[in-house]
């Protein structure tokens, strides 16, 4: 069986494929390369790591209401084209800087930037990294490091819920 996707016909296995299998494997990113249009899919070749940064295997991503403005140049930062938009992740760390201390290759963790997140992996700053708990699987784990927090702030701060409450409505 194949998937269609803009226009071009891909095995199933082919999009399937995990990053890193193999030195200088290229990996596909969604970029976006004009605003206001829908992102592209490309392959591109994997950088080194630096000291401070972990390689990770991305399998899950959060998109958020501050993805689709940095795609439309309406977010505070704008960031020259073509970039990855994705702000955070859920993966397997990969690979290791020689000074990261944080995490190993193997752990399931997850992470945020303002950028670079829609992609089959990412190289990011250990600093910008948590191990997931346990119990807490890959997938809902993508989604803790901001539509998490976006979520409490609406409920607790815009609808005032509160345990065993009456909560009000935040459009009132």
């Amino acid at each position: 069986m194949a998937v269609v996707a803009r226009g071009r016909c891909f095995p199933r296995a082919w999009l399937r494929r995990r990053a890193w299998q193999g030195c200088g494997r290229e990996y596909r990113v969604a970029i976006c390369t004009e605003l206001k249009q829908p992102l592209a899919i490309e392959e591109v070749s994997p950088r080194s790591v630096r000291p401070h940064e972990v390689r990770v295997d991305v399998h899950f991503c959060g998109v958020n209401f501050a993805d689709i403005l940095i795609c439309h140049g309406q977010y505070q930062e704008k960031p020259p084209l073509p970039f990855t938009p994705g702000m955070e992740f859920s993966g397997i760390v990969l690979e290791t800087g020689a000074d990261v201390s944080t995490v190993k290759q193997g752990d399931s963790v997850i992470g945020w930037s303002v950028l670079n997140c829609l992609a089959e992996e990412c190289v990011i700053d250990e600093k910008t990294l948590w191990k997931i708990p346990e119990g807490v699987t890959l997938r809902e784990a993508a989604a803790l490091p901001i539509t998490y927090g976006t979520a409490i702030l609406a409920l607790e701060h815009r609808a005032c819920t509160q345990p065993g409450g009456q909560s009000f409505p935040f459009f009132l």
